[in-house]
């Protein structure tokens, strides 16, 4: 079976890099573990700002807003409302 893993070699700013060591060190973890989780919640977080500009995209469209006056139309008329 093939392996699971690939190998990535990069630069870090020194700052950083002795902040992962330490982090790492007060964790008990190995460096590339800090990295790996550091990454793995910089993509979730793309791919949830992803999919939220895809839903305001969608709700736009759906509203007709297309510009800052179309939304403080909207909001106006829903204050009225209520």
């Amino acid at each position: 079976m093939g392996r699971t893993t690939k190998v990535v070699n990069f630069s870090l700013p020194l700052d950083l890099y002795k902040k992962t060591e330490n982090l790492a060190r007060r964790r008990k973890v190995p460096k590339s573990q800090i990295l790996k989780e550091a990454l793995e919640a910089y993509v979730a977080s793309e791919e949830r700002w992803e999919k939220l500009r895809a839903w305001r995209a969608e709700t736009a469209e759906a509203l007709g807003l297309r510009s800052e006056g179309d939304i403080e139309r909207l909001v106006h008329e829903y204050r009225k409302e209520l």
